[in-house]
């Protein structure tokens, strides 16, 4: 619903006011207008663009935004140097370590075909923001520029709007959401005294610009897919980044305390000396000014910019990019984090707009936890650099595979959750629905060396490995959870199903978050998920091989992707366990030739029971041995009406075809399902001893 504009000139009103005009206010007002374009969105900058700004590498992570922003095509043709990877020099008696993107990092699903790159650029930020804001106004969004927010305005607890001054006056707007992305600025926060908590990290930069550069290939790889350089140094790190085949930015990251009455550039050079790579580079090159700035040539500083908040969301207001927090940018996370937290601002303004039952206080925690998780992992890996670099780089990546475990990354080493972590897609195997593992890859990468076989591109199709690789349940029980999360690919924050397994042992338990297909208008498809979980978790009863696994529960569902992907988290989460003992269920399945063969009942000691299972809506009939020893549960909503339909018809039909077809007729349907799952209840009853295929008479109970 569009805000109509106030009676009096002095006062205003709009939908959303952003302040800020960076990659995070740019990408939240845009995002906004494009989902509602009625709505009036209103961007205040106080600068006019181009304008200078320190942060020039992106993250290959950050390239899905710009394609959802419409601004990728433009951003790539714009003559920005292509980022391919990095370069670290950690210590001195080592030699560098260089890792394209293309070659380590993990990247999300869904990234697939969705018209985002692989690679990432070093640029301009003057430019580059221009391009954004640019943006932002085309599709409708008003930008106030040259503006100021004075103050904010308050009613009952909530933020109602700003006071600006503009063309040297005043208005006041009041606006039903502020996002606050107006970076160090901190202009929210400092209005409603939100404290801010340091990271005990570099919180100073020193930089300059350089040209006529000599280029290294060893340090820089190839001029059209450049890669970014860092040194550690006495009192913190330095980076070059290639803005162009011959110029550089070249910056120094320390700690305040080291710059206290002492002469900035004497130490800046005394800091670059000790990296005899950056020497090399510049010999011969000229300092010049730093780009869209005026006066002499000379060294730029930026202070105090590693710092979180504890809130960053409230009743009519979210924080979004340096305005909310600033880690350390030896990840060149900046801009990534920035996007990011303007798509993630964007989407709970329209969840409030359109969702009231997602909206209020747990959106705004969802929020949060999402800005306070995402930057743990980042402040953990620049905590690492600073205090332990002289472990060795080994240690570092052993790091990020820590963290990334932590944040359900199974199946991958630790290089490549490090490189995983350098391309920013961290972002998205925390965050967006990508799981616990990487499916297909993490069940294969569970199996190699199990049944010395390598992983192949059929690697979960049955006949890649053997059936007597069983599946084994290793958790004691399962819980059903829910959590709020949103994604590049949808418009808006949405309850998500997780699953909370109780463990044995030290791990207690753990929350499983599992992949949620999107429709093409960015809606979760939560009952493909649920089913498939629920024929996984039926399926998976200790006596079933993978191979009979993934059999059952595709055949139930009908998703053999998602199947695979969901077995492959359960296995690489090791919530699912592989055993060497013989499959019993499923033994006869693929052998059954002789369609035709009588059939037998036999007499065994089990019962047909009812269960709910916690994450099924209904109750579930399953067989049981006395004791607990053994049990059998079909999988699907076919599965329990088969199962009994099948025990009568075994007991009286003369063959087994005619169990089959008595199967379907008790269910009054013919269609192929029915067909496929009387067939397989029928060999699985076969494969448990409870139906024998003999040529004696079947006799009933």
């Amino acid at each position: 619903m569009r805000c109509d504009l106030g009676d009096g000139p002095a006062t205003q009103r709009a939908d959303v006011v952003v302040i800020g005009g960076g990659p995070a206010g740019s990408t939240a007002a845009t995002l906004l207008k494009l989902h509602r374009p009625d709505a009036r969105v209103v961007l205040v900058e106080r600068a006019r663009f181009p304008r200078h700004h320190v942060g020039e590498s992106t993250l290959p992570d950050a390239n899905a935004v710009l394609a959802k922003l419409g601004v990728l095509d433009r951003i790539d043709a714009a003559g920005f140097g292509r980022k391919g990877g990095i370069t670290y020099q950690w210590r001195r008696d080592r030699a560098p370590f260089s890792e394209d993107f293309a070659k380590g990092a993990v990247r999300p699903r869904g990234g697939e075909g969705d018209g985002t790159v692989a690679h990432a650029w070093q640029v301009e930020r003057g430019r580059y923001d221009a391009i954004l804001l640019e943006r932002a106004a085309e599709v409708g969004v008003e930008i106030w520029q040259p503006a100021s927010v004075r103050d904010i305005t308050h009613r009952d607890g909530a933020v109602t709007g700003v006071r600006v001054r503009r063309d040297e006056s005043d208005v006041e707007v009041h606006a039903g959401h502020v996002i606050d992305a107006s970076g160090q600025a901190r202009v929210v926060a400092r209005a409603l005294g939100l404290e801010r908590q340091p990271q005990l990290l570099g919180d100073v930069a020193v930089y300059r610009y350089y040209d006529g550069v000599r280029w290294d290939e060893r340090l820089f790889s190839r001029p059209a897919l450049s890669r970014i350089f860092f040194a550690a140094t006495p009192s913190g790190w330095v980076w070059l980044i290639p803005l162009s085949p011959t110029q550089l930015s070249v910056g120094w990251v320390t700690r305040r305390e080291f710059l206290r009455g002492a002469d900035l550039d004497a130490l800046f050079d005394a800091e670059l000396a000790t990296v005899p790579e950056a020497l090399a580079v510049l010999e011969g090159a000229t300092q010049v000014r730093a780009p869209h700035t005026d006066g002499p040539v000379r060294s730029m500083r930026v202070e105090n910019w590693s710092y979180t908040h504890g809130t960053v969301a409230g009743p009519g207001w979210y924080l979004a990019g340096d305005a909310a927090a600033f880690v350390d940018p030896i990840l060149s996370s900046g801009i990534l984090l920035a996007h990011r937290a303007g798509l993630n601002a964007a989407n709970a303004v329209i969840t409030e707009w359109e969702a009231p039952e997602c909206a209020g206080e747990a959106l705004r925690e969802a929020y949060s936890d999402f800005y306070r998780d995402l930057c743990t992992g980042f402040v953990a890996m620049a905590r690492w650099w600073y205090d332990q670099r002289e472990s060795g780089m080994e240690d570092w990546w052993r790091q990020a595979g820590v963290l990334a475990r932590d944040a359900g990354m199974a199946g991958v080493g630790d290089l490549e959750a490090f490189l995983t972590f350098t391309a920013g897609y961290l972002c998205d195997h925390r965050f967006e629905r990508i799981g616990s593992g990487f499916g297909v890859e993490g069940l294969a990468t569970c199996m190699d060396g199990l049944t010395g076989q390598t992983a192949s591109g059929d690697r979960l199709m049955p006949r890649s490995r053997p059936g007597s690789v069983v599946l084994v349940p290793s958790y004691v029980g399962v819980v059903p959870e829910a959590y709020l999360g949103t994604a590049v690919h949808t418009q808006r924050w949405w309850s998500l199903p997780a699953l909370r397994f109780t463990l044995p042992g030290p791990r207690e338990s753990f929350l499983y978050r599992p992949p949620v297909a999107f429709d093409g208008d960015g809606r979760p498809q939560l009952d493909a998920t649920r089913r498939a979980l629920s024929a996984l978790l039926d399926a998976c009863d200790g006596e079933r091989s993978h191979a009979d696994v993934l059999r059952t529960a595709t055949q139930a569902t009908g998703a053999p992707e998602l199947v695979g992907r969901l077995l492959g988290d359960l296995v690489a989460a090791q919530l699912v366990q592989l055993g060497e003992r013989q499959s019993a269920v499923g033994r006869h399945a693929g052998s059954v030739s002789d369609r035709g063969a009588p059939v037998r009942l036999e007499e065994e000691d089990a019962a047909v029971v009812w269960v709910r299972l916690p994450w099924a809506s209904e109750e579930r009939p399953e067989l049981c041995w006395r004791g607990g020893t053994r049990r059998y549960r079909p999988v699907g909503p076919l599965g329990g009406p088969v199962l009994q339909a099948a025990l009568i018809e075994a007991g009286r039909a003369p063959t087994y075809e005619a169990a089959v077809r008595g199967v379907r007729r008790a269910l009054g349907a013919d269609d192929a399902q029915v067909n496929r799952m009387a067939n397989v209840v029928l060999s699985d009853l076969v494969g448990l001893g409870v139906v024998r295929l003999s040529t004696e008479p079947p006799t009933g109970r």
